[in-house]
């Protein structure tokens, strides 16, 4: 078959692959450059885990983490760290119960931890009295900017055609496709004026303040959704964020800004539960969230032979894998 794929970013990219190496002829198209950082795909880490307090999402990434293993093997190259995960909250919050049922439902080892456990495996989180957290040894991040290349470099090792700097005005502009798979992240609506989806894009900023977690997990705060890494490597500092999205962001619009706001927000947040780190910011920056209301992923066919699809909402990296594979079944069978 011949299919067109729309948007090489962590979806797209591993659309074209799956689809090359299947033996159809494939062309992907990039309205900026692989790798760019006007999106969602950016960046040295996103967050990977099994714990969700939505069990079908934790069963979902039974079948992604097999897929994210080959995919580092096919590379050759470092793309998933595996050092494990803490999610904390006050011991009895929904989110946290939550969590705990969808990983006993689908089988995944985890472990509840007190204040006091806490203290002595990682003395530079302060738990409050009264929270738990549960840890998860499978949890990581997962190097997003890398991926997305070694994806794209195997895509056309395998004989995919992908045209960066290609703004698709149309689908008709594609009409001589067997498929057309359209996963454009903030751009999705722009192909679909009569078939809108109800997406909302917002900026998001990451801080990397001073400091050290030499050895940690990543972390996520299920109550507050502040979120954080440990030391990727890459940037000097350790990583925080909050998912949550902002104020909506016009992704046609090429600055990015970061706001001194969001960075002493961040520091606010260390200051209680980190307090080794900052004061200093190190680094930060911008990407885009693409939100549905439901914060679910799109998958549909608003037309015959035409899979849109987004891994939205600010927690799809994790899952672009699978969908990029699925998007690639779709179109093909």
């Amino acid at each position: 078959m011949r299919v067109a794929v729309v948007g090489i970013g962590a979806v797209g990219s591993a659309a074209c692959r799956f689809l090359a190496e299947a033996g159809h002829t494939v062309i992907g198209f990039e309205r900026f450059t692989i790798g760019h950082a006007l999106g969602s795909s950016h960046g040295e880490s996103r967050i990977i885990r099994y714990v969700y307090p939505e069990a079908h999402y934790t069963k979902l990434m039974s079948q992604a983490y097999p897929l994210w293993d080959a995919l580092e093997q096919a590379a050759g190259e470092e793309l998933f760290v595996r050092c494990g995960g803490l999610f904390f909250a006050p011991k009895d919050h929904p989110e946290l119960t939550s969590m705990q049922q969808a990983l006993e439902v689908n089988g995944i080892a985890h472990t509840l931890l007190g204040p006091e456990e806490i203290a002595e495996r990682y003395p530079a989180l302060v738990l409050a009295q009264g929270e738990a957290a549960i840890w998860q040894s499978d949890a990581g991040l997962l190097r997003a900017g890398a991926i997305v290349r070694a994806q794209a470099r195997l895509a056309q090792n395998a004989g995919a055609e992908l045209r960066e700097s290609t703004v698709i005005g149309s689908l008709e502009e594609l009409s001589g496709f067997d498929h057309v798979i359209v996963c454009a992240g903030a751009w999705a609506n722009t192909l679909f004026p009569e078939q809108p989806l109800s997406l909302t894009v917002t900026r998001q900023q990451v801080t990397y303040l001073s400091g050290e977690l030499p050895d940690y997990p990543i972390w996520i705060d299920a109550e507050s959704y502040w979120y954080g890494f440990p030391g990727d490597g890459r940037i000097a500092g350790v990583k925080l964020a909050r998912h949550i999205p902002q104020v909506p962001f016009d992704p046609n619009q090429q600055d990015r800004p970061t706001l001194a706001s969001d960075d002493d927000a961040a520091l606010a947040y260390a200051a209680a539960h980190f307090p080794s780190l900052g004061p200093d910011v190190t680094h930060h920056a911008s990407c885009l969230y693409t939100n549905t209301p439901d914060e679910s992923f799109v998958f549909d066919h608003p037309r015959p032979k035409i899979t849109r699809i987004s891994a939205c909402s600010g927690h799809g990296f994790k899952f672009s894998i699978l969908m990029g594979r699925l998007a690639a079944e779709a179109a093909t069978k």
